[in-house]
């Protein structure tokens, strides 16, 4: 009887949990509506000067603290109503007073709305494609670059082939919101990009002065070298005492640059003391004597800003009447009125709030970054931007309220800036749009020596990078950190957003091995465990298809390949002679093209009639109601000669063709241009939206409609092959390319 007594104590104790749990969620999704309904909506002065971000973490903190529907209306009423006037949250729908957002007199106010054309408001970009206008408003829009950089040029011939080390002494003024970085880029002579590391996944954020390095590989065709240092955002960053070494029989050997520790009348612009330059619209750049690490001065790079009051002008031709209002049930027996439209001069929107300065300094004083509340802020505020402005919702199977649930309640147990960012890709994953990238400044981009597909549903080793782990080309894995591969997998998969399975187990091979640097990994081969280890970037992982170094190379049968992923326009021009002669054309697309999309052109017998196949659509109203239409476009190309679509013409594709790719390969497959053979693309396209969140996370997606020239879906479908080719492990272990066979057999038959 005690037992059971315990027992049933311990299932009452769970239950009241977990009701207590969801009661916090139920409270977090109500404010999380009210938030993208007044900041995306409410078209007053004061709700534009608000900090979105922080401000998502300091509702998240208030809306805990309720109890029961009373206090969450009351907190939704405190926190709102200081910035959005006339916004009423109460528990019934009320006879809403228009006289209180009226003024005595309107002839000398305008109309004050919100237009969207896609969205623009609080993303990285400002402007074309996407833009959001508070029409009729005047606002103070900063026109800085959101990035100063001191940058030095170094003659890399004596250097060629060797190893580089770039140090620099680097801390940021208390107070600064940015991040710092080293950089250093490598330029080649085939106009492609070498070794580049700008730390964007490990910036700097420290107050106090630490030394830093970068180290990379100049490569034999190095054409330019430069090093220097970014300040990302707001804020002011000092450096100092840098150095550039390569190294010569496994020691470091000083490069001599002048000015390595700042001791000049001036810097930014090359003069006979320095030869360092910076230029970024809205930071200046200057010498400190006060602030040093080595010598009696340092560099300074400070944000100004670039401030400019402009008016919002109408960006197409419907908006919202005064008096329309949002009325909805946010929360079960919460309902909100929110304006829609307001009327507004030079100075200020009406009614003008009273009580605004006071939310103000409680939002500059509130720390954001206290970790469960900016977690949940961070949730609120991308629920919101997919919620009001994801044009893919009609293409995508999602519940995504039931997607914001499940987001709330694991960060309100996530520990750790990785549990954040894990929660963030699991959040984002279901939308499946393959520009969906979550990245913060601790991400991981370390990978063991080995690379790996999924061919004939067997985990397969296709690259290996170090001759002595006694691993093989065309080994098959079985289990990875002890788990069975498909298992270890299929945790990965869940925090990728694909719109084909092709795309998806392309970014799960790169994903499934990243880590940490110097991270082991284990894996199994034949019931024999091999432990690798993390310690090469990234950028092994290149999956692009290279043909010799001038990107093309002349077949058997006068049959011309072009890697369309590396070759230059100007390349392809120059061939456009034996073109004409070849008896077919292997065009690779297999990968991003490097902007030679105006081989198009050649195929093309007339001109290019689509011109709807690029739809941003127009937003006056909430969760996608009443769209008021798209403004759409296309690339409207020009036939040119020679005209090559008389040729035997095959396109290869597979999962990796992705955006760019896709807008290029809707040309071959809408005008039946050439015939195509591997396997779907990513089906994602569209110009990317990137946005940032507290504590430095960053998430991109696709802000625009994009369909096929037909009007059909291309979204999370793609473009489809003609002839499907799977790869074989067989294959694998002669190292063919069957995509590459296919393409041939296409031509000669």
């Amino acid at each position: 009887m005690k037992k059971t007594i315990i027992l049933l104590c311990a299932i009452l104790f769970v239950s009241a949990s977990h009701s207590q749990q969801q009661e916090k969620i139920d409270h977090l999704k109500t404010f999380a509506k009210a938030y993208g309904y007044v900041k995306y909506f409410h078209p007053s002065n004061e709700a534009s000067e608000i900090d979105w971000n922080k401000f998502a973490a300091l509702g998240a903190h208030e809306i805990l603290k309720c109890h029961n529907r009373k206090e969450v209306i009351a907190t939704l009423n405190s926190l709102f109503q200081p910035m959005a006037p006339g916004v009423i949250f109460s528990n019934s729908k009320q006879n809403y007073n228009i006289k209180a957002i009226t003024p005595s007199n309107t002839e000398i106010y305008e109309p004050v709305y919100w237009q969207h054309k896609g969205v623009s408001k609080d993303m990285y970009y400002y402007g074309q494609p996407y833009t959001s206008s508070r029409v009729n408003s005047y606002t103070e829009i900063d026109e800085s670059n959101g990035f100063g950089t001191l940058t030095l040029s170094i003659d890399p011939e004596k250097y060629q082939g060797k190893e580089i080390k770039y140090t620099g002494w680097v801390k940021l003024k208390e107070g600064s919101e940015g991040t710092a970085h080293l950089w250093l880029r490598v330029d080649k002579s085939d106009k492609t990009r070498g070794f580049f590391e700008n730390m964007g996944n490990t910036p700097i954020t420290s107050k106090e002065w630490k030394q830093y390095e970068i180290i990379g590989e100049i490569d034999e065709l190095a054409s330019s070298l430069f090093m220097g240092s970014l300040l990302i955002g707001k804020g002011t960053l000092y450096l100092d005492d840098v150095h550039l070494y390569y190294k010569e029989q496994n020691e470091w050997v000083e490069i001599p640059i002048k000015n390595s520790g700042f001791e000049a009348q001036s810097i930014g612009e090359k003069n006979q003391d320095t030869e360092w330059i910076g230029k970024s619209k809205g930071y200046s750049y200057a010498l400190s004597n006060t602030e040093h690490i080595e010598g009696k001065t340092c560099a300074v790079i400070n944000f100004e800003g670039q401030l400019k009051e402009v008016k919002g002008e109408p960006l197409f031709d419907a908006f919202p009447k005064f008096g329309e209002l949002i009325e909805k049930e946010i929360g079960e027996g919460i309902i909100c009125q929110i304006p829609l439209s307001l009327y507004g001069n030079a100075e200020h929107t009406y009614p003008k709030s009273e009580t605004f300065n006071p939310l103000l300094f409680r939002l500059q004083n509130f720390d954001a970054l206290n970790t469960t509340y900016m977690y949940l802020g961070n949730v609120i505020n991308t629920y919101n931007v997919f919620q009001h402005f994801y044009p893919y919702f009609d293409e995508v199977d999602v519940d995504w309220d039931k997607e914001l649930e499940i987001a709330l309640r694991r960060s309100l147990n996530d520990h750790t800036e990785k549990d954040h960012l894990i929660t963030l890709e699991k959040f984002t994953a279901p939308l499946k749009d393959g520009h969906i990238f979550v990245s913060s400044p601790k991400y991981a981009e370390y990978v063991p020596p080995i690379k790996w597909e999924w061919i004939e549903d067997k985990l397969i080793i296709t690259k290996v990078g170090d001759e002595n782990l006694g691993i093989k080309i065309g080994d098959v894995v079985t289990k990875v950190n002890n788990q069975l591969s498909a298992d270890y997998f299929k945790e990965v998969n869940s925090r990728i957003s694909a719109g084909t399975q092709g795309y998806l187990n392309y970014r799960a091979e790169i994903t499934s091995l990243l880590g940490e640097k110097n991270e082991e990994l284990l894996i199994e081969i034949n019931q024999k465990n091999f432990v690798l280890n993390r310690d090469r970037k990234l950028d092994y992982l290149d999956h692009n298809i290279r043909i010799q170094e001038n990107n093309y190379k002349v077949l058997d049968e006068n049959i011309y390949y072009l890697n369309l992923s590396t070759i230059e326009m100007d390349t392809i021009t120059e061939l456009l002679p034996q073109l004409q002669q070849a008896k077919g054309i292997i065009c690779d697309l297999r990968g991003y093209p490097n902007g030679n999309d105006d081989f198009i052109s050649h195929l093309l017998k007339e001109k290019d009639t689509s011109k709807a196949w690029m739809r941003i659509p127009k937003i006056i109203y909430p969760d996608h109601e009443k769209i008021t239409g798209f403004e759409k476009s296309g690339w409207e190309i020009q036939a040119k000669k020679p005209y090559l679509g008389d040729k035997s013409i095959v396109f290869i594709i597979d999962g990796r063709s992705i955006s760019y790719a896709e807008s290029y390969m809707s040309f071959i497959e809408g005008y039946k241009l050439a015939t195509i053979v591997g396997q779907p693309t990513a089906g994602t396209n569209g110009n990317v939206n990137p946005f940032t969140l507290l504590g430095n996370y960053n998430i991109s997606w696709t802000g625009m409609k994009v369909v096929k020239h037909d009007g059909t879906q291309l979204h999370g479908i793609g473009i489809l092959p003609d002839f499907y080719v799977n790869k074989t492990i067989e294959g694998i272990k002669q190292e063919k390319d069957e995509f590459l066979d296919k393409a041939i057999e296409v031509i000669l038959n």
